[in-house]
């Protein structure tokens, strides 16, 4: 596939969001529709919002669920519009402005982004915009590379008062290392997300001179470079019901334990992460550079992992492999009008549009293909 192509398709993926506001559903947005507000029972909770995500009908307008301005979203389109620039847009500095005065914006007062539906874990409950590690994690790390095209006041504020909140206010486990747990309120251990706040403080703290940020990002990494499994990988968390293993999440401990271990020069790490990436390509990554959702079956292929392949390949110099990701992705999952579909089955495709899950992930992992043509 030519870089041209692929620039179209990005092209289209960003101008088909611009012009909906970059406000959509959420495979985990079920909660948010007024039939459910009233229901507190965590167990009933849980269950619709995985009929939800499993539903291959599209559900939300007949429940009246409304399109929400997702942080995450904004984060993952303004990554990618400052990592392919004129490659997607000519306007991409106007663009750029605009996603990142938004998130300046939508940053809680607390400190730290989050989602904006109510959403229920196994073991906890988060209200719509509670700040979690992750979202802020990925907003704070997309402030930090727009400060590169020049500082701003509001923009430097933002990452002071996102990362002093994910190091007060988020709970850490302080025994044989730090790891940082989901929320407030919430310390339960997922490897990749507190790995993607460790990378998110090792981006702050280098670019506002705090190196007790870097050293609590290092000792983050350590403790889950400990955790890697004989061959390579890692569980989703520490608990006993998160023994699972998936692509994307999996992709995001090797990109975020890389990234920690260049900025600390701590070889052990890059030693871990180069593990880890050997057991994702070889487990993850078909050989018609399909991309597998968990290790042991081809289905569903799903565009969030589609997308972060092609992150986490360029991320390790795989550069062939990312743009077999990307032909493949386009040419099984793009709709003629312009967005990517969520999941491909074996036996029918899931053809809703979501905007933070499908389309900021593939639009960011396009263009991070783009800019190593």
């Amino acid at each position: 596939m030519r870089a041209t192509e692929i620039s179209e398709v990005a092209s289209g993926v960003y101008e088909w969001a611009r012009e909906s506001g970059f406000a959509g559903h959420d495979p985990h947005d079920l909660l948010s529709a007024p039939i459910l507000a009233e229901v507190r029972n965590p167990a009933v909770r849980l269950l619709s919002l995985q009929f939800g995500r499993r539903s291959p009908l599209d559900l939300r307008s007949l429940l009246k669920v409304p399109r929400a301005e997702n942080p995450k979203a904004l984060a993952l389109f303004l990554t990618g519009l400052l990592c392919a620039k004129e490659r997607v847009s000519v306007e991409w500095q106007q663009g750029s402005s605009a996603l990142a005065e938004r998130l300046i914006r939508s940053i809680q007062p607390a400190g730290g982004w989050g989602y904006p539906f109510p959403w229920q874990s196994r073991t906890h409950f988060l209200p719509p915009q509670k700040p979690n590690i992750v979202t802020t994690a990925f907003a704070g790390m997309a402030l930090v590379e727009w400060q590169v095209l020049g500082r701003t006041p509001d923009a430097t504020e933002s990452i002071m008062r996102a990362a002093d909140y994910m190091v007060t206010s988020i709970p850490r486990r302080e025994k044989s290392g730090i790891a940082f747990g989901y929320a407030e309120g919430d310390p339960q251990i997922v490897f990749n997300a507190s790995l993607l706040g460790a990378e998110f403080l090792a981006r702050a703290g280098t670019l506002l001179g705090r190196d007790e940020y870097i050293g609590l990002a290092h000792q983050a990494a350590q403790f889950v470079a400990e955790q890697q499994q004989p061959d390579g990988s890692w569980k989703y968390g520490l608990e006993a019901s998160q023994s699972w293993i998936d692509s994307f999440h999996s992709g995001f401990v090797v990109v975020s334990l890389k990234a920690i271990a260049e900025a600390t020069g701590d070889h052990a790490l890059i030693d871990s992460a180069l593990r880890g990436f050997k057991y994702y390509r070889k487990t993850f990554i078909e050989p018609d550079y399909a991309v597998r959702y968990f290790p042991h079956r081809r289905y569903p292929i799903d565009a969030h992992a589609l997308g972060q392949a092609m992150v986490t390949l360029t991320a390790f110099g795989d550069h062939h492999a990312a743009r077999g990701v990307a032909q493949w992705s386009c040419e099984h999952m793009l709709s003629t009008r312009g967005f990517f579909y969520y999941q491909q089955h074996r036996l029918f495709t899931n053809r809703i549009a979501y905007m933070r899950w499908s389309n900021a992930w593939m639009f960011r992992g396009l263009c991070e293909v783009l800019a190593h043509e």
